[in-house]
């Protein structure tokens, strides 16, 4: 049986299946999150395989955002806070937000990103906004630039206690394996020295004094 995704065209050959639960199941895009069918029943859907992906700049940041939330819900028990969001910029420095209308996300040419952000519970202690954003738990940026198959990484940040846990590079890792099934090249910008001099001893390619690519190449196990 094909299953077409309405929204981002992605299409499933899926199978039907016993299964033992009667309650209502519900089946998801596994590139936008889209509901595809929901089922009410003894009968399971399950996907034997994707026969056609669908267009990246819809898919690409919706399979990024659905890999780093089921990645990080992993250590949410380490923060008081912690979201991801997307939105659309129309350069770097636009960080705006319009979290009621996702649909807005979707750009088919110049710029969309997504945040990951949390606040570790003894940050929440800094009454002060500019001790707050220093201070921040954790931080992800993730720009995408579709008209040059591009994706960057403006910024990354993990707090003091979940360093050394290999957080930041599975996070690239997992960036990385998705913007390669779209043919999009990954690349980490605007580092300081230590964290530059690191990805570069791990086999990333040197694009300029603080720019990095991430190559099949690099170490990020």
């Amino acid at each position: 049986m094909d299953l077409n995704c309405k929204m981002c065209n992605a299409k499933y050959d899926i199978d039907l299946v016993d299964c033992e639960q009667t309650n209502k199941f519900t089946y998801h895009c596994i590139f936008c999150g889209n509901i595809l069918l929901e089922y009410n029943g003894k009968k399971e859907f399950l996907p034997k395989s994707v026969l056609c992906f669908p267009i990246p700049q819809i898919a690409l940041p919706g399979l990024i955002y659905s890999s780093l939330s089921n990645f990080i819900n992993k250590y949410k028990e380490h923060f008081k806070e912690i979201s991801i969001k997307k939105g659309q910029a129309t350069s770097s420095l636009d960080i705006s937000f319009d979290e009621d209308n996702d649909d807005k996300f979707v750009q088919l040419n110049g710029w969309s990103y997504i945040q990951l952000e949390g606040m570790t519970f003894n940050n929440l202690e800094k009454k002060s906004i500019e001790g707050l954003f220093k201070r921040l738990g954790i931080a992800l940026r993730i720009y995408f630039l579709h008209d040059g198959k591009e994706v960057q990484i403006p910024n990354i940040m993990i707090p003091s206690s979940l360093s050394h846990k290999g957080i930041g590079k599975k996070m690239i890792s997992i960036i990385y394996d998705a913007c390669k099934l779209f043919g999009y090249r990954l690349y980490i910008v605007q580092m300081v020295e230590s964290f530059y001099n690191k990805l570069l001893k791990r086999g990333a390619v040197r694009v300029d004094e603080d720019s990095v690519e991430i190559t099949d190449d690099t170490k990020l196990d």
